[in-house]
């Protein structure tokens, strides 16, 4: 998480990014998460409520995963459906 914001928001931001992981488990790698939690903080770096980051990279993050899922652009092997 290289964006530029106080220390406090991005544990945070890491909290919610491991909440996700334990969500989504077994059917995203993990590597497509922080990703996409990546590019979420960078939308967010000029956030004027610094407070409501975490919130936010958690919903956008969830959101493209959903629709990524949906939409088939992240497959998922047999072995993380058994998962």
């Amino acid at each position: 998480m290289s964006v530029s914001f106080d220390p406090q928001v991005l544990k945070h931001v890491e909290a919610e990014v491991r909440n996700i992981k334990h969500d989504f488990r077994g059917l995203v790698p993990e590597e497509s998460i922080d990703a996409l939690a990546n590019e979420s903080l960078a939308r967010l770096a000029d956030s004027r409520v610094p407070q409501f980051v975490p919130l936010f990279v958690g919903r956008f993050t969830r959101e493209r995963l959903r629709e990524q899922l949906r939409a088939g652009a992240i497959a998922v092997t047999e072995a993380e459906k058994g998962a």
